[in-house]
């Protein structure tokens, strides 16, 4: 019960929620969390890192290479080849970037622990991915034929298939924050434009004041206070028509951050994960 109960608890606010969603790494987020620690990095990161697994798994070693005989350490992977199953050093990760025979070998950031990228009852990776039951899936669990009937495509291809999704709400996102700066814009010529006028209104009803003899001198008042309380109104609703744009183009700025994070993704585990 208390693992349950500590599969279904938000890694970032402790809550508990109703369905499950882990990371490949294993750790679980609830939507909400999982979405501003995304958007939340901005141009910081170009891709989301679990917050827990850079306090526990800091440092992944390459599996090619011997201690060094002065220090006797290993060198520290930059990538994880989820084929060969092998974290390589820059020196060892040559290979798979220069050789063709390497070009369909998918390599993500260091994994200190495959077990949550491969297949519980098959022990193989997960190279596949079924949209009927959004889960992973091996090629022996194709095989078997449990989802013969089922929409099933490689991840490479789901990966393509998402950024094309995420590529054109990106293009929505950027025309739509093109259309709030012009929205802006105009308002903020209206609200020079008004002020300009309202300066010359000013004006003109000092020089009514001045030329007025004393017997108007109250309606000139009257006008006054009349011209300011209106422009007054004007000015007022002219600011909260700004804000409510303003708040639109946040809002946009947003949704845009979390698309472009989500594009420069290079681990379609997680990509999956945070779109499913």
């Amino acid at each position: 019960m208390a693992s349950l109960e500590e599969e279904l608890t938000c890694s970032g606010c402790r809550d508990i929620f109703s369905k499950a969603h882990p990371l490949p790494c294993g750790h679980s987020f609830c939507p909400t969390c999982i979405r501003e620690a995304w958007s939340g990095q901005g141009e910081v990161k170009d891709r989301f890192s679990c917050t827990e697994c850079q306090v526990e798994h800091s440092k992944v070693l390459c599996d090619c290479c011997t201690p060094d005989a002065e220090s006797g350490q290993l060198p520290l992977a930059v990538k994880t080849c989820l084929k060969c199953e092998v974290s390589l050093c820059p020196q060892h990760l040559q290979p798979h970037l220069e050789r063709p025979a390497f070009s369909s070998h998918l390599l993500v950031d260091p994994l200190g622990d495959l077990c949550q990228r491969k297949c519980p009852t098959h022990r193989e990776i997960f190279r596949y991915y079924c949209a009927d039951e959004r889960m992973y899936v091996c090629g022996d669990c194709l095989l078997e034929g449990k989802h013969a009937l089922h929409k099933v495509k490689a991840l490479r291809q789901v990966e393509e298939d998402l950024k094309v999704i995420l590529q054109m709400l990106l293009r929505k996102a950027e025309e739509k924050m093109k259309n709030v700066e012009q929205i802006l814009k105009e308002h903020e010529n209206i609200d020079f434009t008004t002020a300009d006028s309202l300066k010359k209104d000013d004006t003109q009803v000092e020089q009514l004041g001045t030329d007025l003899q004393l017997q108007v001198k109250k309606l000139v008042v009257a006008l006054r206070e009349i011209t300011k309380r209106e422009r007054q109104q004007l000015i007022d609703r002219m600011h909260e028509d700004c804000s409510r744009v303003r708040d639109d183009m946040n809002q946009t700025q947003n949704i845009q951050q979390y698309l472009t994070s989500l594009l420069a993704e290079t681990d379609p585990f997680l990509l999956i994960w945070v779109t499913s």
